[in-house]
């Protein structure tokens, strides 16, 4: 015979990716990308490159396949405690600030042209 247990909680669909979130913090991903990217702001109220690429990649992990899915997401995000992502415009924004232009490259033999990225992380 099985037993039922009663939960006080919320239970979400969701709930498997609150374990990945708590994963992702406790091994130290805002702290990783902050050492690589740098803070954005000194104000505390700027979403950091930590949360901007959590909220992107814990959107895919639950099945979005676009920028916009993040909204449709995000209330089901802000259910674990002490979660604070940033919604589809602001990823999106952000994103294009560690954008950089391509150097294009022709060649004078082929008549060819070559597009080169040079962002350094």
């Amino acid at each position: 015979m099985a037993k039922v247990a009663i939960k006080n909680e919320n239970i979400t669909s969701f709930g498997g990716i609150y374990h990945i979130m708590d994963v992702f913090s406790k091994l130290g991903f805002e702290k990783l990308t902050e050492s690589v990217l740098g803070k954005r702001r000194s104000s505390g109220k700027a979403f950091s490159h930590g949360s901007i690429f959590g909220s992107l990649f814990f959107s895919y992990l639950c099945g979005g396949e676009c920028l916009e899915d993040i909204n449709a997401l995000i209330g089901q995000f802000k259910q674990r405690p002490d979660t604070l992502l940033p919604g589809a415009d602001t990823v999106g924004r952000r994103l294009k600030e560690l954008a950089e232009k391509s150097i294009v490259y022709k060649s004078e033999i082929s008549d060819k042209s070559y597009s080169f990225n040079t962002h350094r992380s």
